[in-house]
């Protein structure tokens, strides 16, 4: 690094903005413009990497912490790695969220992303939750949950494996650099998101608790 340390200099100021950034999808807030032309209204939404009971737990303990005010107000779109208990992760959700029909279940395009049946099978209640057998997509359920959201005053929450979440960014409007078509499909092993395989690695296993 070029020049001294005192052409840096660390003031209150400077501390508090690098101790109030996170990383992508860790309890990340932002706001996303009406999917409707003619309204300006904006809707809150969280992304976070929640994809096991213990992470989940905390995840709404978060909410709750943050935004009191918004208990019963929570949308969520949720999807699950295959290898997760998916029985306390849908339990841990449904406590939260009492009224399935606030929950948008999808699938990533990952081999390892659980399919609705699993989640179903795991736990029956999600059986009344928001999801497309024909058209599993993170984008539609998306597209479907902002909708709601905004006619509802809601917040929308997407959460669960971090396979899902390049998807969701994309959706919500998140202009990102991408791999190009030709990558995604080498790399990708023809996935839409070429950066959601990470090799041998297991990304959910590597993601520290929030």
């Amino acid at each position: 690094m070029n020049g001294n340390l005192t052409d840096y200099p660390l003031n209150d100021d400077v501390i508090q903005k690098g101790t109030q950034q996170r990383p992508p999808c860790r309890f990340e807030e932002f706001t996303v413009g009406s999917r409707n032309s003619n309204s300006n209204k904006l809707i809150p939404v969280i992304l976070d990497v929640a994809h096991n009971p213990d992470a989940m737990k905390y995840l709404v303990k978060k909410i709750r912490a943050t935004h009191p005010n918004k208990e019963s107000k929570i949308r969520m779109v949720v999807g699950f790695s295959s290898d997760k208990d998916l029985k306390q992760c849908g339990q841990t959700l449904l406590d939260y969220i009492s009224d399935p029909s606030k929950l948008h279940l999808v699938e990533a395009a990952h081999p390892r992303a659980a399919k609705l049946e699993e989640m179903f099978s795991a736990e029956p209640r999600l059986l009344q939750s928001n999801f497309d057998e024909k058209n599993r997509s993170i984008t539609a359920q998306v597209e479907s949950a902002l909708y709601l959201a905004e006619e509802n005053d809601e917040m929308l929450v997407v959460c669960g494996s971090v396979f899902l979440m390049a998807e969701a960014r994309e959706a919500l409007g998140i202009d990102e650099p991408r791999d190009s078509k030709y990558i995604a499909e080498v790399a990708g092993a023809n996935l839409r998101h070429g950066q959601e395989l990470f090799a041998d690695r297991d990304p959910d296993k590597e993601i520290l608790k929030n």
